[in-house]
């Protein structure tokens, strides 16, 4: 019997690999801004924003968009900093999870990652259609191409599961059943020559 095929294309292998560098750098963005959400507790956000991104870009406090994300930073808490940041390192071990496994060529891996964005793109989808933007659509576009791929990885793996299956019941180990019958056979007696026969008379 023939070996069995790889179940990912040299092609295929580079697009898993490919995903998984997304999903890692993901990984890296939420464990960066988890801690430094919780760095924040310690400090005013207010002062923060106003030494960090006011001051150095030499933007006016008193536009309405500056305004407004001043006196919302007004009410965010400590409390709120470390549920934020707590969320952060759950997205991050989510995403660290999926990378990893999609690397590694990960059947579960798979289903995780078409599970977890399939749930997200109705949200994404909202997002994009409340208040549209070029990044949002390149996020929606790109978790699309990452579900109809990894779900056409899954169903083509079962197909060939399938087909492996009916292959190796046409073929059970230890050759076909004709085969077999024949080993079984007791050896054929093989004729006595007429010159033997002939000598023992005598």
């Amino acid at each position: 019997m023939s070996a069995p095929a790889n179940r990912v294309a040299p092609w295929e292998d580079f697009i898993l690999r490919l995903i998984a560098v997304y999903k890692l750098l993901h990984a890296v963005f939420f464990m960066g801004a988890g801690f430094g959400l919780l760095k924040l507790r310690h400090h005013n956000i207010v002062d923060f924003l106003d030494h960090h991104l006011i001051i150095p870009y030499h933007l006016n406090p008193e536009e309405p968009l500056i305004d407004w994300m001043l006196g919302q930073a007004e009410k965010i808490t400590p409390h709120t900093l470390s549920l934020l940041g707590y969320a952060f390192f759950f997205y991050a071990a989510l995403f660290a999870a999926e990378g990893i496994g999609l690397y590694l060529r990960k059947h579960w891996a798979e289903w995780l990652v078409v599970v977890v964005s399939a749930s997200l793109l109705p949200l994404e989808i909202y997002e994009f259609f409340h208040k549209m933007a070029m990044w949002k659509l390149a996020a929606v576009v790109g978790n699309l191409f990452i579900v109809g791929y990894l779900i056409h990885r899954i169903t083509l793996d079962a197909r060939l599961k399938a087909q492996a299956r009916v292959s190796g019941d046409d073929n059970p180990p230890g050759g076909s059943a004709p085969d077999r019958n024949r080993s079984h056979q007791a050896p054929e007696e093989r004729p006595r020559s007429t010159d033997a026969v002939s000598t023992k008379a005598r």
